[in-house]
């Protein structure tokens, strides 16, 4: 089994516990019966209802990194972008399929010889 079945998923509960800790916190902040403002005046109050706690913020930053690198180790070997050997093509304006038979011009001189 690879690692990435077991990476991802851990990510993934921990970004849902994240979000689960960032709500508890702002339902624990609006039941209090601390004013508002005056959470929003001191500097010294580790209280705030305007941003999360520095836990979840680490948390959600944890929880994205282990979901990108179970995804990354799930994509499997990268290959590269260019390839070895290089073909002679001609550019696709330069074909058949672009060539013109009946243009204005022909339109034109002929309207002009009537």
């Amino acid at each position: 089994m690879s690692a990435s079945r077991f990476i991802t998923p851990l990510g993934i509960i921990t970004l849902l516990h994240s979000a689960y800790s960032c709500l508890h916190y702002r339902s624990i902040i609006s039941s209090s019966n601390l004013d508002l403002d005056v959470l929003a005046s001191s500097s010294s109050s580790s209280l705030s209802s305007s941003s999360p706690p520095t836990d979840v913020i680490i948390e959600c930053f944890v929880g994205f990194f282990l979901c990108l690198m179970g995804q990354i180790i799930s994509a499997g070997e990268f290959v590269p972008v260019m390839s070895a050997k290089k073909e002679l093509k001609a550019p696709l304006h330069i074909s058949r399929d672009f060539d013109l038979w009946s243009t204005r011009a022909s339109v034109i001189a002929s309207v002009k010889n009537q």
